[in-house]
């Protein structure tokens, strides 16, 4: 099982849409996922006449429920830190594109398909969409920029309530905890997603790109410190035995 991105370039905006492979898998995340986005959002950096990207999954169940499972195998104490550190390169390098971004999601975004969605400047939902940071299940913490975006989002108490539990949320308490910024159904999710991007491409670039790069450094200077945090944080999850016993007992569960 493997998820593939592709980028499509459309009328003054882009579109990258993440399809699994089997089509009736939900999308999920390793490296060659990572390295296939990078490349599309290095592509993005150069290309002036992209003014949105719209991030989506070719998926009408999920979105992106996390970690691939040979991914999730290949995790050792060794090896984390990589790990963490590749996603946190990739999703703070798609938070910096110089022009809006937008998640469309559609069913599930758990893990670091949450922490996907949230690497963009908005995530619009429709009513069958989920959302969780269920890591702590398997012994891991959201490590991808999840323990920060989460809060900035739905503030502290929220987040730790959710990372906590693991409990997943539906759409309609998703919206009204701010967690996500449009909710509709399928149609009404398709004429907001083309109302903005028409609303967008009337407005200045310059003005866009210079004011999001504003917010984004109020949000992103305590950050650096967390994600760092949550590389360590990783390691010595991998270092107990807990995570480990937990993975173990999960893939015997697949089994």
């Amino acid at each position: 099982m493997k998820t593939t991105a592709s980028l499509t370039l459309k009328d003054g905006w882009a579109e990258i849409l993440l399809s699994p492979d089997p089509a009736d898998k939900p999308p999920t995340i390793d490296f060659t996922l990572l390295d296939q986005l990078e490349a599309h959002i290095c592509r993005l950096e150069e290309e002036p006449s992209c003014r949105a990207l719209l991030l989506k999954s070719g998926s009408p169940k999920y979105f992106v429920v996390g970690a691939n499972l040979e991914a999730l195998k290949q995790i050792t104490p060794e090896t984390i830190s990589a790990w963490i550190e590749r996603g946190h390169s990739v999703f703070n390098r798609l938070e910096s594109l110089p022009f809006p971004t937008i998640a469309l999601v559609e069913g599930h975004a758990l893990g670091g398909g949450l922490e996907l969605a949230m690497a963009c400047d908005l995530i619009y939902a429709s009513q069958g969409a989920r959302f969780g940071q269920p890591e702590a299940a398997l012994g891991f913490i959201p490590g991808w920029g999840g323990c920060s975006r989460l809060a900035e989002r739905i503030g502290w108490a929220k987040a730790k309530e959710m990372i906590y539990t693991g409990r997943i949320l539906e759409a309609n308490e998703a919206y009204s905890l701010g967690l996500i910024d449009f909710l509709g159904t399928s149609s009404q999710l398709s004429e907001k997603v083309q109302a903005t991007l028409v609303a967008i491409q009337k407005n200045s670039p310059v003005s866009i790109t210079l004011a999001k790069k504003i917010l984004n450094a109020r949000m992103t200077e305590s950050r650096a410190r967390g994600m760092l945090e949550e590389a360590a944080a990783s390691v010595v999850c991998m270092t107990t035995g807990d995570t480990e016993k937990r993975l173990r007992e999960f893939f015997e569960k697949r089994r």
